[in-house]
């Protein structure tokens, strides 16, 4: 077999803005998903679904990561990874296994620095990318969307998804919103809740009260039994999705 990985015409990592993934995968709903998960991190997101054209855009476009699935062509991807990690020894290697392929999982555990589960994790994957990107590259991931099924949180803009229903909300109940739902099931303080949403500004805790009033009423919530935002006596609030 004589191929190899090309490096004519790469790209310079160095001066990329953000982090490039290469992902081999033939399934177009988990490629979906995944892609739209690490693009709201911050990653810029290859696709291939042929294990021979993947050769060639690893030396086009130099990823920081590979995550390379079981699939079949000109050669598989245990050939794929063999090739690659012969020429490319300090490149991480990411194989999405599915819980049936044990043997694939296992003989690509020669090649990939882990093996993870597939269909992809992905909220859990970024963090776990970021650990894996190659010395250097100092990437600061932007903010990120906060997915949590029913409810979904805007990165940037004032906004949500409550049930498939996009809803503009003012600064400070945005504020909250995000910091409750980044923090889902933790009990947080009043005092920790003004701080993050006013930052120091010498709000008054009742204030915080009206916030959270008005932030459970647009979500839904039932006053006299929230099951969004419950208060815990003497500790502070707790934020959960309910089911």
């Amino acid at each position: 077999m004589d191929l190899h990985v090309a490096n004519a015409g790469a790209v310079d990592s160095s001066a990329r803005v953000r982090p490039a993934i290469l992902v081999i995968d033939d399934d177009e709903r988990v490629v979906d998903d995944l892609v739209e998960g690490l693009n709201s991190f911050g990653f810029d997101v290859h696709v291939c679904a042929e294990p021979a054209e993947a050769l060639l855009l690893v030396g086009r476009i130099a990823p920081d990561v590979v995550i390379a699935a079981k699939v079949g062509g000109r050669i598989d991807t245990l050939d794929f990874l063999s090739i690659v990690r012969a020429s490319e020894p300090d490149l991480p290697i990411f194989a999405g296994a599915d819980a049936n392929s044990g043997d694939f999982a296992a003989r690509a555990a020669g090649h990939a620095n882990i093996v993870i589960p597939r269909p992809y994790r992905v909220r859990e994957l970024p963090a776990l990318l970021q650990s894996y990107v190659r010395a250097g590259g100092a990437w600061q991931s932007r903010p990120h969307a906060i997915d949590l099924g029913r409810l979904r949180v805007d990165a940037v803009t004032p906004q949500m998804w409550l049930d498939g229903e996009c809803m503009r909300l003012p600064p400070r109940e945005f504020a909250l919103l995000r910091y409750f739902a980044d923090r889902e099931g933790a009990v947080i303080s009043r005092q920790e809740l003004i701080d993050a949403a006013w930052q120091g500004s010498g709000t008054h805790s009742n204030t915080l009260t009206v916030h959270i009033a008005r932030l459970r009423r647009r979500l839904g919530d039932d006053e006299a039994n929230p099951q969004w935002i419950r208060a815990i006596r003497g500790f502070g609030y707790q934020f959960r999705v309910p089911q």
